[in-house]
């Protein structure tokens, strides 16, 4: 049974992407891309990398460090960004509706990471999942607001997601400077996925936990600075206030987590 609802969940998540595909079909010379954000280049490719540290909110865990490849596609309808394939159905110039693909990973997604941490030994891994859902954007001078409503198909939990932020427009002595505020919600079933501990897990380091919905505030800044035509750096932070329903998790011990990074890209 359970292979059976992981083959319907990828079966739908192929479909979904096929759909994705052929609306690519539809572009309209004048739209603009979805996948652009304040801030962005004008580019429709754009490949690069970043490095950066994260504290990891787990118990016992401590700073981690990763090197993240970047691949963008911003194409009119058709785009391919921060981990999301995305295609717009309807377009206006302030304002936009679509359909997004958005795939996460898990802190425990390999038992090897974890093994020697005393707190976290013993744990089921956990596999990342994709998600499925719809967007809204609404553009203007000042910057860019965007809600997203997601639904987990790959039958690894079946819950929910909500995110509503916006993403401000400035410019600063040649740097493109982009604060963003933002809210997710992550229903019970995600949260229990990702942070839950099953009556299998208990043991004297941890207590038994069903996850418990959970919103998550969030706030930062990106800056990019062209260096020349298609060369361009970046510098990033955001802070993520982790609501309840994560916090009170015997796995969880920050309420809080700090991402950083650099990076360099070219656009072309």
């Amino acid at each position: 049974m359970l292979n059976q609802k992981k083959h319907t969940g990828i079966k739908t998540a192929t479909t979904m992407i096929a759909a994705l595909l052929s609306f690519n079909a539809l572009a309209d010379s004048h739209a603009i891309s979805d996948g652009m954000k304040p801030g962005d280049s004008d580019s429709k490719w754009v490949l690069g990398g970043s490095v950066g540290t994260f504290n990891n909110p787990l118990a016992g865990e401590d700073t981690e460090y990763f090197v993240a490849p970047n691949i963008e596609y911003r194409g009119e309808r058709f785009f391919l960004k921060d981990g999301q394939a995305g295609v717009s159905l309807y377009q206006q110039p302030a304002y936009s509706i679509g359909l997004l693909l958005t795939a996460n990973g898990s802190l425990l997604a390999d038992k090897d990471d974890y093994k020697d941490n005393v707190r976290l030994a013993g744990l089921k891994e956990r596999d990342g999942t994709l998600d499925a859902g719809v967007y809204f954007i609404h553009r203007s001078d000042a910057g860019r607001l965007k809600m997203t409503l997601m639904d987990e198909i790959t039958n690894e939990h079946s819950g929910m997601t909500a995110d509503v932020n916006y993403v401000f427009d400035m410019k600063m002595e040649g740097w493109s400077v982009n604060p963003i505020v933002g809210a997710t919600w992550l229903s019970s079933a995600t949260v229990d996925h990702f942070f839950g501990v099953g009556e299998s897990e208990v043991n004297e380091h941890r207590k038994a936990y069903q996850g418990d919905s959970a919103l998550n505030l969030y706030a930062g800044v990106r800056g990019r600075y062209e260096v020349t035509e298609n060369w361009d750096v970046t510098a990033e932070a955001t802070y993520v206030h982790l609501g309840a329903g994560i916090k009170d998790s015997s796995i969880v011990e920050d309420d809080y987590v700090l991402v950083s990074s650099v990076g360099v890209n070219y656009n072309f």
